[in-house]
C-alpha cells in the first residue's frame, strides 16, 4: 500500500501532470505486483516561484512504502518509472528525481486506525 506524491512546477499543463500520475501509478503497481485498487497518489503543482529543484530536475516523485522491498526491486521501479515517463512525455530520464521513504508497518494506520502490522 504505497503512498505516492508527485511534485512539479505549474508551467506544465494539467494533462501532463495527469499523464505522469498514471504512468507512475502503473509502474508502481506493475513492479510491486499491487492490485489496481491499491491507489494512494497525489500530484502537487507549484507556482514556479515556490518550486525549485537542483539543475536538470523538473519532477520530484516520493514513494512511501512499508519496509521490505529488495534493492533490486527498487532499482527496477526507478527504471520502469523513468523509462515510461521519458517514452510518453516531454521529460527525459535526467529530469526525474525519485525518493523512496520506507516505514515500518506499525507506522501505517489503515482501515479505521488499525496498524498495518496488525491488519494482515
Amino acid at each position: 500500500m504505497p503512498a505516492i506524491k508527485i511534485e512539479m512546477g505549474n508551467k506544465w499543463k494539467i494533462e501532463t501532470a495527469v499523464s505522469i500520475k498514471n504512468i507512475v501509478m502503473n509502474a508502481v503497481k506493475n513492479t510491486l505486483g499491487l492490485k489496481s485498487s491499491d491507489r494512494n497518489i497525489r500530484v502537487l503543482r507549484y507556482d514556479q516561484d515556490l518550486f525549485e529543484l537542483k539543475d536538470n530536475y523538473e519532477v520530484f516523485i516520493e514513494i512511501q512504502l512499508a519496509k521490505g522491498r529488495s534493492t533490486e526491486t527498487k532499482r527496477e521501479l526507478y527504471k520502469n518509472i523513468v523509462e515510461s515517463i521519458e517514452e510518453k512525455t516531454l521529460f527525459s530520464k535526467e529530469n526525474i528525481l525519485i525518493f523512496i521513504n520506507e516505514q515500518p508497518e506499525e507506522n501505517w494506520g489503515v482501515n479505521g486506525g488499525i496498524s498495518l502490522a496488525d491488519f494482515k
